[in-house]
């Protein structure tokens, strides 16, 4: 991956662009009951970002300029992915009840508070933990980039899978940033790296079930990655996560996320979408145009 620029990145950061969508459209088109499930997630998962603000920008990390420049401008694009998707589901007539967030928060996992905790505490204690903190967000943000790309493939909703892919984007220039700065970090590190692969190994799991909960997370993995060939997004993130020294090894993301998709299969039976759906979907699209 090439080196990154945290000026460019700055010059081109912003919320994602919504002003020019056909809402009309989205409206008349609709999302399935899955794609809501699903979109409710991600939007969960975005809108709480600023939660983990506390812990990334604390400590050492704190005396990096790119550090603290690159977060400043993350946080807020994040959450505009929360607030569009928010938007999305108000137009197609799934709004969100306005204790949503705070209900959100308050169930947040016991798991979730004890490791902010320690996370919190380790980034005074080391300028090392800033590299568990940039790999921790690497994989996340590839999975992110991974899930939107999977479910703009899958729905018949033209507005949603234009939102979809500019999410996407945002993603993974967010990828290329945390991605650099742990590579940067490692290189030369035998120290950092065991730090770090401690850290992944013990206490990483896969972004959002903290706070939007395993059930849905589950649900999610199996809609949008039931079996290898969906989940091969999820592979290409892993082979780039293995070029940063000292995590040859890494293989959690497609494990856990397979082990999910798994366990809701064994819960629920077999979860897809509703092809028929899809298709009357499809063609009201078409015929909208």
């Amino acid at each position: 991956m090439n080196d990154f620029s945290i000026h460019r990145f700055l010059d081109l950061a912003g919320g994602v662009k919504i002003d020019d969508l056909d809402w009309d459209l989205c409206a008349r088109i609709g999302v399935s009951d899955a794609e809501a499930r699903i979109l409710r997630y991600m939007g969960d998962t975005e809108s709480h970002t600023i939660l983990y603000m506390r812990d990334l920008l604390a400590g050492h990390s704190t005396r990096d300029p790119d550090v603290v420049n690159f977060l400043s401008a993350w946080v807020y694009e994040e959450l505009c992915h929360g607030r569009a998707i928010t938007k999305l589901l108000d137009v197609c007539g799934r709004p969100e009840a306005p204790t949503h967030y705070t209900q959100t928060t308050e169930s947040a996992s016991v798991r979730e508070f004890i490791e902010a905790a320690l996370s919190h505490a380790l980034a005074y204690a080391t300028p090392r933990f800033v590299a568990v903190h940039m790999t921790w967000g690497a994989i996340n943000e590839a999975t992110a980039a991974a899930a939107y790309q999977n479910l703009e493939k899958r729905t018949a909703n033209p507005v949603l899978a234009t939102l979809l892919n500019r999410m996407a984007r945002q993603e993974r220039r967010h990828m290329a940033f945390y991605y650099h700065q742990a590579r940067k970090r490692m290189e030369g590190e035998p120290r950092t790296q065991a730090l770090v692969r401690f850290a992944i190994k013990r206490f990483w799991t896969l972004v959002g079930s903290g706070v939007a909960g395993s059930d849905n997370l589950a649900y999610t993995a199996a809609h949008l990655f039931p079996d290898a060939a969906a989940r091969a997004p999820l592979e290409a993130a892993e082979r780039q996560i293995r070029e940063l020294p000292g995590l040859e090894w890494f293989d959690m993301l497609t494990q856990q996320t397979a082990a999910a998709a798994a366990s809701w299969a064994r819960a629920h039976g077999e979860a897809d979408f509703r092809t028929n759906d899809a298709e009357a979907r499809a063609a009201l699209a078409q015929a909208s145009a």
